[in-house]
């Protein structure tokens, strides 16, 4: 098989010898596959950051199972830093995948995570305070934080942006479908965040001769609908208001690049015309 053979097929349709062609491959790549393709070992590193809050979990003072699953698994940063290695990995070596087709997949991810950053940065560190910030007792968690609160969404959206400009017309062709199918994972999460302080944690435990409540949350008083009302607020705006509208946004930014490349288009030919 020729190079001008296999420029035409994608990674998974190739044989063992032509996956290890390297410098073939990364001809072929274009803008958004080499920014997926270095966003690989960024969105890894936040795998690493997983591995070690696993390790501090299980060996703290108060390890038990449930300590790997509240406070790490559960958290959306984790989740929505995971999968964008997932979606990168998939974007660079698996193009054809049933997943990305139409789009999708891409969009809901760049949701989540400007929900993360924007959750964070905004609502956690800005708005309810508490014990959130990019103080950290040590350099490692301050590294942590930025990495996975700053950098990697800026990133994956960056990533996104030029998805969309070097590859217009591909945008879903939906939008209703895609925020019903995108909302899905912030609907289960919800349901999870505004009934884990009523199933799990609460009980009262005396401190010096007071009676105090204790109540798990996933994120602070920011989630803890159960001893703050205001709780709800911050959790039904962000459903409500800031999921829906993001989906608009990128979806519709997909479609600004579209009327930009459809004018570009129509200016070559009025002058080849002339």
């Amino acid at each position: 098989m020729n190079n001008k053979e296999i420029d035409k097929m994608s990674f998974e349709e190739t044989t063992i010898k032509e996956k290890f062609n390297f410098l073939l491959w990364f001809k072929k790549f274009n803008v958004p596959k080499w920014i997926a393709f270095f966003g690989l070992f960024i969105f890894a590193i936040s795998y690493v950051f997983t591995i070690r809050d696993f390790i501090n979990a299980i060996n703290g003072p108060d390890a038990d199972a449930s300590t790997i699953w509240f406070g790490i698994i559960d958290r959306f940063t984790n989740q929505s830093n995971w999968l964008l290695f997932i979606y990168c990995f998939l974007y660079v070596f698996f193009s054809k995948n049933s997943l990305l087709k139409g789009n999708g997949l891409l969009i809901s991810i760049m949701v989540y995570i400007f929900f993360t950053f924007i959750g964070y940065n905004v609502v956690l560190v800005g708005l309810s305070g508490g014990a959130y910030g990019y103080g950290g007792s040590n350099v490692v968690d301050t590294v942590s934080n930025v990495w996975l609160h700053i950098l990697c969404p800026i990133y994956f959206l960056v990533f996104g942006y030029f998805e969309m400009y070097y590859n217009p017309n591909k945008e879903p062709k939906k939008f209703w479908k895609l925020l019903l199918l995108g909302m899905i994972y912030p609907t289960i999460y919800m349901i999870y965040v505004i009934t884990i302080p009523y199933t799990y944690g609460s009980h009262t435990e005396t401190i010096d001769g007071v009676i105090v409540p204790e109540t798990y949350t996933v994120y602070g008083n920011a989630t803890n609908v159960k001893d703050y009302p205001t709780a709800w607020a911050y959790v039904m705006v962000m459903y409500l208001i800031f999921f829906p509208g993001s989906f608009a946004i990128f979806y519709f930014s997909w479609k600004g690049f579209n009327k930009i490349n459809n004018k570009k288009i129509e200016n070559k030919k009025t002058n080849i015309e002339i």
